[in-house]
């Protein structure tokens, strides 16, 4: 299964990125006036985010996906965006296009991400940026690995196929950003904190399906009765009196300039 339904997606992940893009942004060095091209856009985050953050920055989102495209283009209709579709290993458009590119949480999905990091720098101008951030899936990402571990705990033979560059940190990170011929290379751990009104309020949005883990989850749950929901409950543990609570979400951005 691939990624499905952006309005899905954006109510399980999409909020997770948007409290991530004001941070990444900023190490991004994003300026207004400038023309950032927004690699695997989804359903948009980032392109919303870089439209707000000035009055006359203009982006280009591009995705494979005509589906997240559309979805993009309802949430930010406004003459400095712009979505097209492509590939991050193909990008359609010609040297030194863009004063900025910029992938969030995407990098992992890339087919061939040595790839997709060489096309961001051609279409980028000299001495101009290209960054990226992923998730710390390995440690630093407790909302996805709860479930994955009351799912294995009911079912242990579950399994969901995960990418091959899902564990990279900021070593793997860095190291990817000179090999592709970027200079200046510097890299950033991102902390950030997750505000959750209710159990419900976490819960819900993982029965939308809309990736490969939260399908898994959700029919763990509906093949045991239930039973995942209640264990996962009991392994957040610490909410408020007002079933409230917190989990915390650590990311690695890295970026560099072109020669």
């Amino acid at each position: 299964m691939s990624y499905a339904n952006p309005a899905a997606y954006e109510r399980f992940m999409g909020r997770w990125s948007a409290r991530l893009a004001p941070a990444f942004l900023r190490f991004g060095r994003v300026r207004d006036g400038q023309h950032v091209l927004d690699v695997g856009c989804g359903t948009g985050v980032l392109s919303r985010a870089i439209i707000s953050s000035g009055a006359t920055v203009r982006v280009t989102g591009v995705d494979p996906s005509a589906e997240y495209l559309s979805f993009a283009a309802r949430g930010a209709p406004s003459e400095r965006v712009r979505f097209l579709a492509g590939s991050a290993e193909a990008l359609p458009f010609p040297n030194g296009a863009f004063d900025a590119a910029l992938a969030l949480l995407v990098l992992q999905d890339f087919d061939e991400p040595e790839r997709a990091v060489r096309e961001m720098a051609r279409i980028t101008r000299p001495d101009d940026v290209v960054a990226a951030c992923i998730w710390d899936f390995a440690r630093g990402l407790p909302m996805l690995s709860l479930l994955k571990q009351a799912a294995e705990t009911l079912v242990p033979d579950v399994s969901v196929t995960g990418s091959q560059r899902q564990h990279a940190g900021l070593e793997d990170l860095g190291a990817l950003w000179s090999e592709c011929g970027l200079h200046d290379v510097v890299t950033e751990t991102f902390e950030i904190g997750m505000a959750f009104a209710s159990f419900e309020d976490y819960w819900q949005p993982v029965l939308g399906r809309s990736t490969p883990t939260s399908a898994m989850v959700a029919r763990v749950d509906e093949q045991t009765g239930g039973a995942l929901a209640r264990l996962l409950r009991e392994k957040i543990g610490s909410m408020q009196p007002d079933g409230s609570f917190v989990l915390p979400a650590r990311a690695f951005a890295v970026r560099g300039l072109v020669r």
